[in-house]
């Protein structure tokens, strides 16, 4: 896996588009980079480097961003020993993956692991 300190993934993300079987084959060849913001959310979050590429290896994406203005992403979901993780992913110019941010899922944004909280609902902050 190849770290990154760079803090703006606009620049990054190339105009191809993202599907589950090109992130879990970039993942299975470890070719996944984290911008800076994802390494500081997974350490936070107490993620490791290795549940990251676990979650990518068998995710499905629940969000797609295809005409997203910095470039092609998209919300992913997979477990790590049980646990639900959502990781935000692009395409770098390099054809990587990019992993743009990580975290559990939670409310008040989340009502499950798959169901984003609508605002208005009296669980959203």
């Amino acid at each position: 896996m190849k770290g990154s300190d760079e803090q703006r993934y606009d620049i990054e993300i190339g105009e191809k588009s993202i599907n589950v079987g090109w992130i879990r084959e970039r993942a299975d060849k470890k070719e996944f980079q984290l911008t800076g913001h994802a390494n500081k959310e997974r350490q936070e979050e107490v993620i490791e480097t290795k549940e990251i590429r676990e979650v990518l290896m068998k995710c499905e994406i629940l969000e797609n961003y295809p005409d997203d203005p910095r470039g092609p992403s998209c919300l992913v979901l997979g477990y790590s020993g049980g646990r639900a993780i959502h990781v935000a992913c692009g395409r770098t110019k390099g054809d990587w993956l990019l992993v743009i941010t990580v975290y559990i899922p939670r409310s008040p944004k989340w009502i499950n692991e798959r169901k984003r909280a609508k605002r208005g609902d009296k669980d959203v902050a």
